[in-house]
């Protein structure tokens, strides 16, 4: 896209959703990739970007008819994007190669295309290879989650980069959602419950070690509560986990009522395989469970091994030590304040407003 381009404005009028206010410096649209309550991190930051910024925000679900939030800066539909929606430059923000056919196929013209690539086009996202260069060629933005992600599209594409700029922006934690001091009650799911619980919610796929949910199963004075789905396909786990009555399998829920499980978890538990794909991930869940200022049973991931002070190791051979550490060390001061002054360096807040600067910088919008 050309500078012209870029600082080209649609013409001015009223706002056709949501209450008056300043006209948007522009508007971002996000095309069906994610449903809206799953809420990753497209949702958090697009939830953020309008809160905090004369922007408007598009997000599209085929799920949902249509949701205006945040004084009618953020619309959620299923219906496509049309025109009279956005004021201001258009800004795509897409994460998976493939969603450049949404703007043919809806005749879209963007001022600017954001590409955000959050995960490794490995194992699970594989299918992803064979768009991505066409991706980062179209992109005027590229951004990655992780370290190794940039590394990566540095080492093997760097003719479609050509001298890209590739932004490492990791993933954060709502911290006015995932507040400890929020009084909740106790989930009915979990109200027969007598026994510390060992806690997991998210996807339940084949980045999970299953084994070592078994082995955590095993304990006799522990209860191990799993909540969670998958997107769109059956869940990768073995049938004998399914009818052990040590797991309490909960059905995934929005994430507006994850706060009120995951007080009642004693131990958060990230009982990831390790392997290349998951050595690139920043979940969400953990720096959630950090908020909280829970102890945080972990594998030995590159994640979890950039600061591995603030979790509890284990593998499968050291299941039971490796619990009554983190149950010994649950309510510590000093270690429950250093997880949560870790999560509060993630704060979705700062990271949207990381991602409005560049695009305001790449608009020309800066004054």
């Amino acid at each position: 896209m050309t500078p012209s381009l870029l600082r080209r404005l649609f013409g001015a009028g009223a706002d056709p959703v949501g209450k008056p206010g300043p006209e948007p410096e522009y508007t971002i649209v996000f095309p069906p990739t994610m449903l809206w309550a799953n809420h990753q991190r497209p949702h958090h930051i697009l939830t953020q970007l309008a809160r905090r910024h004369p922007v408007r925000c598009l997000y599209n679900d085929w799920t949902v008819r249509e949701l205006v939030l945040e004084g009618g800066k953020l619309i959620v539909t299923k219906r496509a994007f049309r025109r009279s929606m956005w004021r201001g430059p258009l800004v795509y923000y897409f994460s998976i190669p493939e969603k450049l056919d949404y703007l043919r196929r809806h005749r879209l013209r963007p001022d600017l295309l954001v590409f955000e690539l959050m995960d490794l086009p490995e194992a699970e996202f594989s299918r992803w290879k064979k768009r991505l260069p066409q991706a980062l060629e179209a992109a005027d933005i590229v951004r990655t989650t992780h370290p190794a992600i940039t590394e990566y599209l540095h080492d093997r594409h760097p003719g479609e980069l050509d001298g890209k700029r590739i932004t490492t922006s990791r993933n954060g934690v709502d911290l006015e959602l995932f507040d400890p001091g929020i009084e909740h009650p106790r989930p009915p799911e979990l109200s027969d419950i007598d026994r510390p619980i060992l806690g997991f919610y998210g996807n339940l796929d084949a980045w999970i070690d299953w084994r070592l949910v078994e082995r955590l199963a095993a304990l006799p004075d522990y209860q191990v509560v799993v909540i969670g789905g998958t997107e769109g396909m059956p869940p990768k786990v073995p049938a004998r986990l399914l009818r052990d009555s040590s797991v309490r399998w909960i059905e995934k829920r929005p994430v507006t009522q994850i706060p009120a499980f995951l007080k009642c978890f004693d131990v958060a538990i990230f009982p990831f395989v390790v392997n290349e794909m998951t050595n690139a991930v920043d979940p969400l869940k953990v720096w959630e469970y950090l908020a909280f200022g829970k102890p945080v049973l972990a594998t030995r991931t590159a994640f979890v091994m950039e600061r591995p002070e603030l979790f509890e190791l284990v593998d499968r051979d050291s299941v039971a030590d490796s619990v009554a550490r983190a149950m010994v060390r649950r309510d510590e001061p000093s270690r429950v304040a250093e997880r949560k002054a870790a999560a509060r360096t993630r704060d979705w807040r700062l990271i949207a407003d990381e991602l409005h600067g560049e695009i305001v910088e790449a608009l020309g919008l800066g004054g």
